[in-house]
């Protein structure tokens, strides 16, 4: 009987200790991460509220600008393989929301839909920019497509990638029935007690798989790009910060006919293998907004301006030239 104890006593032992290796991290202090991540094109913008907003002002400063907002639990980083590309014919600014990146964890918490719209327009206002293009992948799209209706005179162009829509009832049971492809740690999020625990317990696989997830082209799913979001996830603050907003990738306030509201040019790229928000969502767009034309992509997943980035820079400067060449008034 002591023999079995024993050996159970080690067994649970090397178990802990591997738990503790592998998915235990304690957070990494700002400083340290911004040394890796934050490039010289970086700069913050510290807000009254006490928050520090990273954001990189890129491209042609005198050419039309376009405003990049990242996803869930992604970063200004999701549009490096973009923004080069771009670059020449535009006037880039890629930002951090509140609670992600190198932004992190704000003093008051406020992780909403609202507060995002805010953080926009603090950025632009404080780069003398009152006139853009609004850009927004998956969480960041429903961010874009809420601020082209609360700000119809800032915004001249919007491009949705992969972007959050509403939730329709059709959209809830396409959801259930894609749940088991969900990135793990979302499912797991679903569990009060383990949601607990993963403040603490992060292991670096989870963002590999969600990576893996999130993209067609497996061999895009790189150590490198997953220790990113990693990384980034460990930033001091962060992990609670993701913790308290939920993981909802639809607004439910709203039903399709909210997209009657926008005014904008509408540029939707969405790709036909995404496992996040499926391609279906795009109807929505595509049947409620006057002025809008749908990609879809082949072969591509939830980040199409990662995983195709090429493709999708040429149809993001040839819509915006033509939108914004016929918004000028002749002279």
């Amino acid at each position: 009987m002591k023999k079995i104890l024993k050996t159970v006593s080690l067994l649970l032992l090397l178990t802990i200790g591997v738990l503790t290796y592998t998915g235990i991290y304690f957070d990494i202090p700002r400083e340290k991460l911004e040394t890796k991540y934050a490039t010289g094109a970086s700069q913050f913008l510290d807000l009254p509220d006490g928050a520090r907003i990273h954001f990189r002002d890129e491209g042609e400063v005198n050419k039309p600008v376009i405003v990049l907002l990242h996803g869930f639990n992604g970063s200004l980083l999701n549009f490096e393989r973009l923004v080069p590309l771009l670059a020449n014919d535009f006037r880039l600014i890629s930002l951090d929301l509140p609670g992600f990146g190198l932004t992190g964890a704000i003093p008051s918490g406020n992780y909403t839909t609202n507060s995002y719209m805010d953080t926009v327009t603090s950025i632009t206002n404080y780069l003398g920019v009152n006139k853009f293009s609004i850009a927004g992948n998956s969480m960041g799209g429903g961010v874009a497509w809420r601020y082209a209706i609360e700000y119809p005179n800032k915004v001249e162009g919007l491009i949705l990638l992969a972007s959050s829509s509403v939730m329709t009832r059709e959209d809830r049971e396409r959801l259930e029935q894609r749940k088991d492809n969900s990135p793990i740690v979302w499912r797991l999020m679903g569990s009060s007690i383990i949601k607990k625990s993963l403040i603490y317990y992060t292991p670096k696989f989870f963002a590999t798989q969600g990576l893996k997830t999130s993209v067609f082209n497996q061999e895009l799913a790189t150590e490198e790009y997953a220790r990113q979001f990693h990384d980034l996830t460990l930033l001091e603050g962060s992990r609670k910060a993701i913790l308290s907003m939920g993981f909802g990738s639809r607004d439910r306030m709203y039903g399709p006919e909210i997209f009657k509201k926008i005014v904008a040019p509408t540029l939707v790229i969405h790709g036909k293998e995404d496992n996040i928000i499926g391609v279906e969502s795009s109807e929505s767009f595509e049947k409620n907004i006057k002025h809008v034309e749908v990609k879809v992509y082949l072969e591509t997943g939830h980040l199409p301006m990662y995983e195709d980035p090429k493709r999708t820079a040429n149809d993001i400067i040839k819509f915006l030239n033509i939108e914004l060449n016929n918004s000028r008034p002749s002279e």
